[in-house]
């Protein structure tokens, strides 16, 4: 292998083996080759090797049998239990490109119902924005947004195809205080269904999140975040 001066051997080394397993030349559920083959194969230190497969399995595309091994958990790797990073960052990260589709955006009225579900105060306005976003060309996931009265203003001249976690928390420099989330597994149907091109008698993952700001006293947005990935591709036999 050709190692790039510029770049660490480790970054270069769990590039070289993730493209291994999407190529499918390391098949899902498949043993890796040992610590000492991998030494031999890539030229490299043992600490060198262990620091690509520990990024590997960090990034969910490797998991260790005690006593046994280090097997292939997934040739693609989906959105995993992303609550607290920027779906954009956590795609990028792993080399893949992701793009978003406005599906929605306007400017509604808060009642009861939606109230309850938001946490945002009854009887004023709000953002909705509903996103498609794609990986590499394929639809992911949804996400529906609701901002709040008091803070849908910094979004005034935003553009919502842009990633919204690294505006708010990088460019305007907001303090998360506070945030609630919860998960449940549904089967997939409906507008969602189709949007994301599911197959019948799959399931779905949807979170509902707020975010506070400001000591945990203004709610920020509410979320609610539609995935379309099976339950190996999203990370959650790992999560539990």
């Amino acid at each position: 292998m050709q190692y790039n001066p510029s770049l660490p051997v480790y970054i270069q080394i769990k590039q070289d083996i993730i493209k291994k397993i999407r190529l499918g030349i390391w098949k899902e559920n498949e043993k890796i080759p040992s610590e000492i083959k991998l030494m031999e194969e890539y030229q490299a230190g043992r600490g060198t090797i262990r620091e690509a497969i520990k990024l590997i399995i960090d990034e969910g595309y490797l998991y260790i049998k005690k006593g046994i091994g280090t097997f292939v958990a997934q040739k693609e790797v989906g959105i995993s239990i992303e609550p607290f990073v920027s779906l954009t960052y956590f795609i990028k990260m792993r080399g893949l490109s992701i793009t978003t589709k406005i599906l929605e955006k306007k400017e509604i009225m808060v009642d009861a119902k939606l109230s309850k579900k938001t946490n945002i105060k009854e009887n004023t306005k709000c953002l909705f924005v509903k996103r498609l976003r794609l990986m590499n060309g394929r639809p992911i996931g949804i996400e529906v947004f609701h901002f709040s009265y008091d803070e849908q203003n910094i979004f005034k001249d935003f553009n919502f195809e842009e990633g919204i976690s690294h505006y708010l928390f990088h460019e305007l420099n907001l303090l998360v205080t506070k945030m609630n989330m919860d998960l449940e597994i549904v089967e997939a149907k409906g507008e969602m269904k189709e949007l994301l091109k599911l197959k019948d008698n799959s399931k779905m993952m949807i979170s509902n999140r707020i975010v506070y700001v400001n000591n945990q006293k203004d709610i920020l947005y509410h979320l609610k975040f539609y995935c379309g990935e099976q339950l190996s591709k999203i990370g959650m036999d790992n999560f539990i």
